[in-house]
C-alpha cells in the first residue's frame, strides 16, 4: 500500500491511497473520529440568566464550540476555565469568553451564542476538559472520510457540444472549450462519480468509473488540532489497539 498527498493544508489533506486496504482505511477513521482527545466545555455553572435562552441550551451551545486544543499528554484530567459576563443589549459571541489560559479558546470566535435585550444578563463559568469521540461527538476532532479515486475516459478527440456536457459537471472540474472534452488538470480526484456527463453524452463519448486500485482519503479538522496531530494520535491509538488483540487472537 502506498499513500501520497494530493494537497494539504494545516486544518484539510487529501491523501490518494494505491492498492488500499478497506478495513484498515475503516481502523484509521474510527480511530480519528474516536480516540483522538480534544478539549471541549464539558461543566456549565450558572450564576445568572436572564435572557431568553434556557439554561441547558446555552450550556449545549457552548458544549459544541470547538475549542483550539494542546495535545494530551495522557497525565490526568486537566480543566481549563472560562468565564462570560455581558449585559444587553448585545450579541454574545464566543470570543466574549474569557479564557483562564489565553492558548485555549474557541476556534472560530464570531460564532454567535446568544442576543441579549436591553438589561438582560448572563453570567456563567464554564469548564473545558479532554475527551475523545467515544465519549461524545463533541469531542470528534475532524471530518474523515473516503471515496473511490475516478477514471474518466473520452474516447473522441473532437466532441459535438463538449461544452454543454462539461457545464453539466456539478464540480465543475470538466473543460469543454473548442469542442474537445477534457478534465482540468489537477481536479480529477474531486469527480463524484454522479454519472451526469456520461448519462448525457452517453458512454461512446465520455466514460465515468471508479479505480478499483486506487481510493482518496479525506480529512478536515474541526479546528482543535492540525491535521499532523490528529494522525499522529490515531495512529498510535491504532497500533496500541493492534498490540493489545494480538495478545488474545
Amino acid at each position: 500500500m502506498e499513500a501520497s498527498l494530493i494537497n494539504h493544508s494545516d486544518n484539510a489533506a487529501s491523501i490518494l491511497i494505491v492498492g488500499y486496504n478497506i478495513p484498515l482505511m475503516n481502523a484509521l477513521r474510527r480511530s480519528i473520529l474516536n480516540n483522538v482527545h480534544t478539549l471541549a466545555i464539558e461543566d456549565v455553572t450558572m450564576y445568572k440568566n436572564s435572557s431568553t435562552m434556557y439554561d441547558e441550551v446555552l450550556a449545549s451551545r457552548l458544549g459544541l464550540l470547538p475549542l483550539r486544543s494542546i495535545q494530551y499528554g495522557g497525565k490526568g484530567k486537566k480543566e481549563f476555565k472560562f468565564k462570560l459576563e455581558q449585559v444587553g443589549p448585545k450579541t454574545v459571541y464566543a470570543y466574549d469568553l474569557v479564557p483562564e489560559d489565553p492558548d485555549i479558546k474557541p476556534v472560530y470566535g464570531d460564532t454567535i451564542l446568544l442576543t441579549l435585550k436591553e438589561g438582560e444578563k448572563i453570567e456563567l463559568e464554564a469548564k473545558a476538559t479532554f475527551g475523545t469521540g467515544a465519549e461524545h461527538a463533541k469531542f470528534a476532532p475532524a471530518h474523515v472520510f473516503y471515496h473511490a479515486y475516478p477514471s474518466i475516459e473520452t474516447t473522441k478527440s473532437e466532441i459535438k457540444g463538449a461544452s454543454k456536457i462539461a457545464s453539466l459537471c456539478p464540480v465543475n472540474i470538466l473543460d469543454g472549450e473548442n469542442n474537445k472534452l477534457s478534465v482540468k488538470k489537477g481536479h480529477l480526484q474531486e469527480c463524484i462519480l454522479c454519472m451526469a456527463c456520461q448519462d448525457y453524452a452517453g458512454e461512446d463519448v465520455i466514460k465515468i468509473s471508479a479505480d478499483k486500485n486506487k481510493l482518496v482519503f479525506e480529512i478536515e479538522s474541526w479546528g482543535q488540532l492540525t491535521v499532523k496531530d490528529i494522525f499522529e494520535e490515531a495512529f498510535d491509538n491504532l497500533e496500541e489497539e493492534i498490540k493489545e488483540t494480538s495478545k488474545v487472537v
